[in-house]
């Protein structure tokens, strides 16, 4: 794959513009954007390993939103023709891509749905910026302080994605987590269970499909929620389960 650098403050995809081709991070971060009503929206911080513009490969239309460097950045450069060319030789390479793509329908799939049954939620509590300050996850138990290392874990890219450990540790090309949690019969964490995301300049959870649904709050996440600043309690299950987490926003 073709490998790119650009330096901080460039823009590397500029909103309605075309083009076909997917970038895996190889070092550095990105900013993706959107202006809603006017105003500058961070969506997303992404770093190494990450990938964005994905959608490029399968589909023809603008660009959806604008890549900014944060810091210097190496991308290596992924077209159609290297893609076609990878699934031949090396597929292997590919898992990341693949993966990302799968995540994007998940997430589609559930707002579909949402639209006949979502939360209405009264933002004026949830109100601040999103630079506001670290984003930081802890564990409300022991199980939960040992699968962060037995300390606080700072999220600094997003979306964050957590999830069950597969059992065998072979590749397991429909789980993508950033966290993965430990989990035995009866789990309860499924493979793919819940994210943390910016959505126009705020923090929120996102079920991804789990099995046993998310918990924030002490209330069942259907599809998304918006976070307090304050502080948050997040299962990842139902109100048994063991993985209880506490999500501050500082």
């Amino acid at each position: 794959m073709e490998t790119k650098t650009f330096r901080k403050d460039d823009v590397i995809i500029e909103k309605g513009s075309h083009g076909t081709c997917a970038y895996v991070i190889e070092s550095g971060r990105v900013e993706v954007s959107d202006l809603i009503n006017n105003k500058k929206v961070v969506l997303a911080i992404l770093g190494k390993e990450q990938i964005f513009g994905e959608m490029g490969l399968i589909e023809d239309k603008p660009r959806s939103a604008t890549v900014t460097a944060i810091d210097d950045v190496r991308l290596a450069v992924l077209s159609r023709d290297n893609f076609n060319e990878l699934f031949e030789k090396n597929p292997k390479v590919l898992l990341p891509i693949i993966k990302a793509l799968f995540e994007r329908l998940r997430t589609v799939n559930k707002m579909l749905i949402s639209k006949e049954a979502s939360d209405v939620v009264e933002t004026t509590e949830y109100e601040y910026q999103h630079d506001s300050g670290p984003v930081m996850l802890s564990g409300l138990n022991e199980l939960s302080s040992e699968a962060l290392g037995g300390g606080e874990l700072k999220i600094s890219n997003f979306p964050f994605k957590v999830g069950r450990k597969h059992e065998s540790g072979e590749v397991d090309v429909f789980s993508d987590n950033d966290l993965y949690l430990e989990d035995f019969p009866p789990f309860n964490v499924s493979r793919n269970h819940f994210l943390i995301d910016k959505a126009e300049g705020r923090y929120i959870i996102i079920d991804r499909g789990s099995r046993l649904g998310t918990i924030v709050n002490n209330r069942r996440v259907d599809v998304q929620s918006i976070l307090h600043k304050k502080g948050n309690e997040i299962i990842a299950g139902s109100q048994l389960s063991p993985f209880v987490f506490r999500l501050e926003i500082r």
